[in-house]
């Protein structure tokens, strides 16, 4: 009640609301009642699909029956979720491509677009989530021709618009909400309809997706799927043109090359001067020059088509994004990286810091703004007081620093759980440093220990591939329990396997720290293996440590360390989601208690028992297994 109040006033007075709300204080009703109520136009941002569908198929159909006062909503998520009719059309006529088995992936789709109203691929959960189908016949940002398509009328993207254009209430997520800000901010057009108000949940992502659609990417990928769109369109419009297809085998070729200049391993890295030796950049102008040479042709072919004219625009867009990395200097306010995926090379221009945009094309628009989190205080102050700005606890100064917020409301509100009772938290201090090479071996075996006790249920919460790699290979021979590890089967099929399966463990990477709801027994456990800073080697984290720096202020307090507490906060967040649920929080990295910053991260945990005893653990799951047999 005190966040709808707060919402509700921050809509009516036109202002930016963050709010700290952790789970089971009912945040998506403390939203969306006074955003229904409201009378105004509002869009509802998420961080995960997840979320998004939740409160589409579940939350909002519920209000909508309830509510004394009628609203419409709907829902948009990216091109890519949708069938392309045109695309379709061109690969029911040529469904064989180089490469490309469809067999029963074909038949399954296919029976689907006769019977689909909407076009979403996540009505088709019999197709496998790596089929390579789906690129082939889904909408493609680049390669989408707008209104200039024949099946414009049709087109479930146009459907979905139309649908967003006559909602009160309009569930988007980060992704999409920001890719439709950097195409307002480079006037490329939009994708959102004109809205009211902004609400954010999971506003701790914000930074993150922001900073990914502000920025330029340009890869060897881009280049490949731009040339088999060609291709395609060439058969359809331009069957008697061989030299198309000859220009596009010369375009692959200077790609080919150029891109190889920025090969490395799997790692992002830092694109340094010396990547774009003279012999490099000589490649980037040679590819340019040869794309120019196709935009030349493709406006003297004598045929026209919409989907031909559409790829001369796409090697406009492409030309003057590599013309971005072939010119850079010192001035340019990006940080060039770069990654190798496979036989794909991926180069990235991220603007080193958003504020300044974030606060110029949202947060100066005078519109309300409502941001909330679970975690997006990066402390304990305050903790269930409604505080109205200015405040003088410093809560969400990291966060507002971020992201460019210079005025706002703030609410920090109270955890509805007991974990007094309900939580434990184990800290062991025997083993060696996160740093040194026994570290991995010794969690590897206290694993083993915590997971007996516990009767497996747990999460393995890692921050880097390779320790969840070498944990899996250690502990698997000798846990009895079911191992789920992140990467053998979709996220979304290994949570279920989770929940149905009591016993089972689950190994999981960055993306299983938030946006996970296991409610009940099969979550007992969460084990995280280090506290979470971000690599100091990875690019983006990298520049912005030098910036801080440049600027006299303290890259760590300011920046690395808010950073791993808000990072933490999402994983521990996994464990308690209800009032009878209970379980061990273990943090298998003795910073926490052995350095001076490690008392930031205490402050920040829940208020539950801590022990550094693998005994008062055994304890803890042996009162728990007895209370359930005597319930």
């Amino acid at each position: 009640m005190q966040m709808a109040s707060a919402v509700a006033d921050a809509l009516e007075r036109q202002s930016t609301l963050l709010v700290e709300a952790p789970t089971g204080t009912g945040k998506t009703w403390a939203y969306l009642i006074p955003a229904a109520l409201s009378g105004k136009r509002v869009v509802i941002s998420t961080g995960t699909k997840t979320l998004q569908d939740q409160l589409y198929q579940k939350d909002l159909p519920l209000l909508a029956q309830s509510l004394p006062r009628r609203f419409t909503y709907s829902m948009m998520k990216g091109k890519g979720n949708y069938l392309c009719l045109y695309r379709f059309g061109q690969f029911l006529e040529q469904p064989t491509f180089p490469g490309l088995e469809v067999g029963s992936d074909f038949e399954q789709l296919h029976r689907w677009s006769m019977e689909t109203a909407t076009g979403d691929r996540a009505e088709l959960s019999a197709l496998p989530e790596g089929s390579p189908l789906w690129p082939e016949v889904s909408v493609k940002g680049e390669a989408c021709l707008g209104s200039g398509c024949p099946d414009y009328d049709r087109c479930y993207i146009t459907r979905m618009k139309q649908s967003a254009a006559a909602s009160d209430l309009i569930v988007v997520n980060h992704h999409l909400f920001f890719a439709d800000l950097a195409l307002k901010d480079f006037s490329f057009g939009e994708v959102l309809p004109r809205y009211d108000a902004v609400i954010f949940d999971e506003a701790h992502l914000l930074e993150e997706v922001a900073t990914q659609y502000f920025g330029v990417s340009i890869s060897s990928y881009r280049v490949e799927d731009f040339l088999r769109d060609t291709e395609r369109e060439v058969r359809f419009s331009q069957p008697q043109e061989k030299g198309y297809l000859d220009q596009c085998a010369r375009i692959l070729a200077k790609s080919n090359r150029f891109f190889q200049f920025f090969r490395r391993g799997e790692e992002r890295y830092r694109l340094t001067r010396a990547f774009f030796s003279r012999e490099a950049v000589t490649a980037g102008h040679d590819l340019l020059q040869s794309l120019d040479l196709l935009r030349q042709q493709i406006h003297a072919a004598q045929v026209k088509s919409n989907g031909f004219s559409h790829l001369a625009e796409r090697i406009e867009l492409f030309s003057a994004d590599l013309q971005l990395f072939l010119t850079a200097d010192a001035s340019t306010p990006f940080v060039f990286w770069g990654e190798s995926r496979r036989l794909g090379v991926f180069l990235h221009a991220s603007p080193l810091d958003i504020s300044a945009l974030l606060r110029q094309k949202l947060f100066e628009q005078e519109i309300p703004i409502v941001l909330t989190s679970a975690t997006l205080s990066s402390g304990m102050q305050s903790r269930g007081v409604l505080q109205y700005a200015p405040t003088a606890t410093g809560a969400f100064d990291f966060v507002k620093e971020r992201l460019g917020i210079e005025q706002a409301d703030e609410a920090v509100l109270p955890s509805p759980f007991d974990y007094e009772k309900q939580a434990l938290l184990y800290l062991p201090s025997h083993l060696p440093s996160p740093t040194s090479p026994p570290f991995v071996p010794a969690i590897a075996e206290e694993i083993v220990r915590i997971l007996a006790a516990s009767g497996g249920r747990a999460f393995l919460l890692f921050t880097s591939w390779k320790n969840l790699e070498e944990v899996y290979r250690l502990i698997a021979p000798r846990v009895p329990y079911l191992l789920l590890k992140q990467g053998d089967q979709p996220k979304h099929a290994l949570i279920e396997t989770f929940r149905s399966e009591v016993s089972s463990v689950l190994l999981g990477t960055t993306s299983f720290w938030q946006g996970v709801d296991v409610q009940g027994e099969a979550l007992s456990c969460v084990i995280i293996d280090k506290l979470p800073f971000a690599s100091p080697s990875d690019p983006l984290i990298a520049a912005r440590i030098e910036s801080l720096t440049d600027q006299g202020k303290d890259p760590f307090m300011t920046f690395q360390l808010p950073s791993a507490i808000l990072s933490l906060r999402q994983g521990i967040g996994r464990l308690i989601r209800n009032r009878e649920d209970r379980g061990l929080l273990a943090i298998l990295d003795h910073r926490v208690t052995r350095k001076e910053y490690g008392r930031h991260f205490l402050a920040s945990l829940p208020p539950s028992p801590r022990t550094d005893r693998l005994e008062a653990v055994q304890r803890f799951f042996s009162a728990g297994a007895s209370a359930g047999a005597s319930g």
